[in-house]
């Protein structure tokens, strides 16, 4: 199930990952998850590691996302079933052991979750002229639709999102019930309310993303520092999409789920 490339994207040890979930009453979750590792062809590890919300969304919802980008513009999207937590064995045994956790100045890994893989995607790889491309075309189009509603990320995270070599995700409950996350590279802030994506795989032939779905957008630096904003998405303009926020919460330690929006204080 897993070609040579995508198990070489998936066993970097800082190649961008992310893992979507869904909550009780179906909205999306997308966090950077860097320990996501393939067990075997068909099973993924990661590590428990500041992932509180993630935590509690497994809990009520096995159906799990996953998207990854390498170096190459090369990206997949894969679906699967979370098998649970084991806080001892082999598996938890092997993930400390690699440099990600043996080397970690906040913790181990405290727990080992496994997924099952159900559906991989191989996304058509991006050039590097089509990237230069696509990020004039965004933030051309962001410069337009400025969005002049309440303030949703701060001025640090909104800066995130302007990065060329910053890697954003894409996550929102699919038709099948299953969350959806897909790896994207031009997507910038257009005010502190909304955002300006270029996706070619949104709204074709495998994805259809209709207006008002509620949507969660990673970001992940090279440092590295995350953010996670949550908003709905309000439809495509000249071949870009368009989401209004109303969420914004630091991805990364030592603050992980700490609310950045006006409107929250509390983690998610």
């Amino acid at each position: 199930m897993l070609s040579c490339e995508l198990r070489a994207a998936l066993s970097g040890e800082t190649t961008p990952k992310f893992l979507a979930t869904l909550d009780a009453a179906g909205r999306p979750n997308c966090v950077p998850v860097i320990s996501l590792a393939p067990w075997d062809e068909t099973t993924l590890v990661f590590g428990e590691f500041f992932m509180n919300k993630t935590r509690r969304n497994l809990l009520v919802n096995t159906k799990v996302g996953v998207a990854v980008i390498n170096e190459r513009l090369e990206g997949w999207s894969l679906k699967g079933t979370f098998l649970g937590f084991e806080t001892a064995g082999e598996r938890v045994e092997w993930l400390n052991q690699t440099p990600l956790f043996r080397y970690n100045a906040y913790t181990s890994a405290r727990s080992v979750g496994t997924i099952a893989i159900e559906e991989v995607w191989a996304l058509p790889a991006l050039s590097r002229s089509r990237l230069v491309f696509d990020f004039a075309r965004v933030r051309l189009l962001a410069a337009l639709v400025k969005g002049r509603g309440r303030t949703c990320m701060p001025g640090r995270v909104h800066e995130k999102f302007q990065r060329t070599k910053a890697v954003r995700a894409l996550a929102f409950r699919g038709e099948d019930g299953y969350p959806r996350a897909l790896p994207l590279v031009a997507c910038v802030g257009a005010g502190s309310g909304r955002l300006v994506m270029r996706a070619p795989m949104v709204d074709g032939e495998r994805v259809r993303l209709a207006r008002d779905t509620e949507v969660a957008v990673a970001v992940i630096t090279m440092e590295p520092i995350a953010y996670q904003v949550k908003g709905r998405y309000r439809g495509g303009i000249a071949g870009c999409g368009v989401v209004d926020l109303t969420e914004c919460y630091s991805a990364s330690p030592p603050l992980v789920g700490e609310r950045l929006d006006r409107a929250g204080k509390s983690r998610g």
